[in-house]
């Protein structure tokens, strides 16, 4: 299966649905609401990478396995592993660190790559980039300062909820442990089931001499526990791929490279390919249907009696209603499928906001080579004054609460997009901005919210 021209099939048709049912650009069924949650929820399900959280006792080897996946030695030595909060690897076209908190949901980048200032700053977890092209479709969760992944350290906790697969690590010296034993077999489900055990520094003189006697414990007492047990010496390995380029391929063959990305893809495939069926019948039985009855109503052709496939409980959540629509109303699509804008609004505040996002929508369109740190940073400090001036508002209502968070979070996407360069993040910014300017319509249209300026 190509997965990833299927991914971009339907990404490309979830974008125009989003667009297609944006109440911003025109009128649109009341049901729209719930199915237009489910599109984005889909949208931001397929642009994420398979998560893979590599775990294991200390010294096992975890920090040394995730420079090999990265493709260089990231991982400093620097700072001793115990002051180390999680590291979240993924793809950026340049190699770069962020200082993160989970219940802040922010994001602070933190110059030349300088893991001790980043530290210092106390985060929850530091959010790494780099160029290689393995991360593009797998992110990774190393855990470098924990020793027990079951503890109640809320840092790990989270990885652990977030990833898909898991790598544990088990030193070959004193390889698969009771205490590993007990771990693994108290993990979720899910981490064990996409699985792989990585028996790490087989390159020891004193492992190397036993290792096919350790090689058969092990599969004796795991083998039925994982999907795949490889040894691995992976600073040997990482030698012969630096950067992800495969350079001596009888290095990485003997040093366990090649059997652990193989292995790393018998796991990931399935799960993208779930991903994409899952989303082929949500697109198929629900969207599509629901598209082709806006544009019945629209042309003024009887539509089928048959209403759309659980289209008020596709998602659940604190977003408030749509504000309440004529399902027969006509609806104009052009040729691209955007609707036609609305009126101006009312609000004095969503009017400010209307013109502040159109005129930054406006340069993405007309740059020939557009800066990309620039206008993201454009577009963060004008998501920034929204979510202050937000903030300010009293009293604080459900809805008013809804909608600053909406914009909180923009905050954290467009920091992490600064992190990147090319086109794509140009293209997540301009749909972000949308996306807020029909939320901020839809709070601004809800009684208990005041005509702020």
């Amino acid at each position: 299966m190509n997965y990833s021209v299927i991914a971009k099939e339907q990404i490309s048709f979830l974008q125009d649905f989003i667009q297609a049912t944006d109440p911003d650009l025109g009128p649109v069924p009341k049901e729209a609401g719930p199915m237009r949650k489910r599109a984005r929820k889909l949208y931001n399900r397929l642009r994420t990478p398979v998560r893979i959280i590599v775990a294991g006792e200390f010294s096992a080897g975890k920090s040394t396995l995730t420079n090999l996946l990265v493709g260089k030695k990231l991982i400093p030595t620097s700072v001793l592993a115990s002051e180390l909060p999680p590291l979240l690897f993924r793809y950026g076209q340049t190699t770069q660190i962020a200082a993160g908190w989970w219940d802040q949901k922010k994001l602070v980048p933190v110059k030349d790559v300088n893991f001790d200032a980043a530290v210092k700053m106390g985060p929850d977890f530091i959010l790494v980039t780099t160029p290689n092209p393995f991360l593009k479709n797998i992110n990774i969760f190393d855990s470098p300062g924990t020793s027990d992944p079951l503890s109640d350290d809320s840092k790990m906790q989270h990885l652990i909820k977030s990833s898909e697969a898991t790598i544990w690590c088990t030193n070959a010296v004193q390889a698969w442990r009771e205490s590993e034993r007990y771990t693994w077999s108290s993990l979720p489900a899910i981490n064990r089931k996409n699985s792989i055990l990585a028996v790490t520094h087989i390159d020891l003189p004193a492992v190397k001499r036993g290792i096919d006697r350790v090689m058969q414990r092990i599969r004796k007492e795991a083998g039925e526990l994982f999907q795949s047990i490889i040894p691995v010496a992976a600073p040997r390995a990482l030698k012969a791929a630096p950067d992800g380029i495969v350079q001596d391929k009888e290095a990485w063959k003997e040093y366990g490279g090649e059997a652990l990305f193989a292995a790393i893809k018998s796991i990931a495939d399935p799960i993208r390919e779930k991903k994409l069926v899952d989303a082929a019948a949500i697109i198929e039985n629900q969207l599509i249907p629901f598209l082709e009855k806006m544009r019945q109503a629209g042309s003024g052709e009887k539509s089928s009696d048959t209403p759309v496939a659980n289209a008020s409980n596709t998602g659940s959540g604190s977003e408030p209603e749509a504000a309440s629509k004529t399902e027969n109303q006509p609806v104009d699509f052009n040729a691209t499928g955007r609707k036609a804008l609305g009126a101006t609004p009312q609000n004095p505040l969503l009017a400010e906001w209307n013109v502040m996002t159109q005129d930054l929508i406006s340069k993405f369109e007309k740059a020939d080579d557009p800066e990309v740190s620039g206008l993201i940073q454009s577009s963060y400090n004008i998501v920034m004054e929204m979510t202050d001036r937000l903030t300010l508002i009293d009293p604080q209502t459900a809805e008013h609460e809804w909608i600053t968070n909406q914009f909180q979070e923009a905050l954290d996407q467009l920091t992490l997009m600064q992190l990147e360069t090319g086109e794509e993040p140009l293209e997540a910014t301009a749909i972000l901005l949308l996306q807020l300017s029909r939320d901020l319509e839809q709070a601004t249209t809800q009684e208990s919210i005041p005509r702020v300026s």
